[in-house]
C-alpha cells in the first residue's frame, strides 16, 4: 500500500471540520473526493498535502508515518489548490523558476522540461495575467509537477476551465496515473471526473459517508443514475 490515512480529524475553534476519515491508495490509483461545500474536502486535501496538521490520525507513505517528517514527505507531493497560486505579473517561465525548489541550472532545466511536457512552450514568455483561466490551470498544474511528485492532490482542477483545456488536463492526469502517480481529485460533478478515477470517497459534515471502488459505486447507481446516487449518499437517503 502506497498511502494509508487513518482516523484523520481536525477542529477549528471547537467546530469539527473532519472526523475520523480513513482511506488508502496504491501507486497510480486515482481517488475521487466528493461532498458539498463545507463537507471537509478542502480540510482533508490540506492535510494530505501537508499544508495543515490533523488533530488526530496519521498518514503513512510506504508504511512510514509522514506527519513528523513533513519536509521530506512534501518533496513527494504535488498540490494544485482550487485558487490559482501564481504570480500574475510574472511570465510562465518566471513562475516555474520561482516555484522550483532546485538550484540555478537545475531549476531552469526542470522548468523547461516541465513546460515542454505540458505543452506550455508557446506561452512561456507570456505574463500569467494575459492567460485564459484554462491556461492558468495548466500552469498551476505545471508548478505542482516541478518536483516530479509521487502523489498529486488536486482541489477542483476543472473549475472555470473551458472544454479544450478540460480535455487536455484529463489526458495529462491519465498519463500520470499510467506512470504510477497516485492522485486525489476533488469535484462537485461526478460525471466530469468519474472517467478519471478508480475509487470514491464521499464526505458529509466532515465524516466519510461512502468509500469504495468506482465499480461498486456504479453498480449501486445502476437504474438510479450517478448524480442522483451521489446526492442520495450526501443527504443520507436510501436509494
Amino acid at each position: 500500500m502506497f498511502i494509508k490515512a487513518e482516523g484523520l480529524s481536525k477542529k477549528y475553534g471547537g467546530v469539527s471540520a473532519l472526523s475520523g476519515v480513513s482511506f488508502s491508495l496504491e501507486r497510480g490509483e486515482v481517488l475521487g473526493l466528493f461532498g458539498l461545500n463545507g463537507s471537509g474536502k478542502s480540510t482533508l486535501l490540506d492535510i494530505l498535502a501537508l499544508a495543515a496538521r490533523p488533530d488526530e490520525g496519521k498518514i503513512c507513505f510506504d508504511g512510514a508515518e509522514v506527519l513528523y517528517k513533513t519536509a521530506q514527505a512534501r518533496r513527494r507531493i504535488g498540490y494544485v489548490p482550487q485558487e490559482i497560486a501564481l504570480f500574475e505579473e510574472l511570465t510562465v517561465r518566471e513562475n516555474l523558476l520561482c516555484w522550483s525548489r532546485l538550484p540555478g541550472k537545475k531549476a531552469k532545466e526542470r522548468a523547461d522540461e516541465t513546460a515542454e511536457k505540458l505543452n506550455l512552450t508557446d506561452f512561456y514568455k507570456k505574463k500569467v495575467s494575459a492567460l485564459s483561466g484554462g491556461m492558468k490551470r495548466r500552469v498551476n498544474l505545471a508548478v505542482a509537477l516541478l518536483g516530479q511528485p509521487e502523489l498529486l492532490v488536486l482541489d477542483e482542477p476543472f473549475a472555470g476551465v473551458d472544454a479544450d483545456n478540460t480535455d487536455w488536463i484529463e489526458t495529462k492526469l491519465r498519463e500520470m496515473a499510467d506512470g504510477g502517480v497516485a492522485q486525489i481529485v476533488s469535484g462537485h460533478s461526478p460525471d466530469q471526473i468519474m472517467p478519471l478515477i478508480d475509487s470514491i470517497l464521499v464526505l458529509s459534515r466532515g465524516e466519510s459517508v461512502w468509500y469504495g471502488s468506482k465499480e461498486t459505486f456504479l453498480a449501486e447507481a445502476e437504474g438510479v443514475g450517478v448524480n442522483r446516487k451521489m446526492q442520495g449518499i450526501i443527504r443520507g437517503e436510501a436509494l
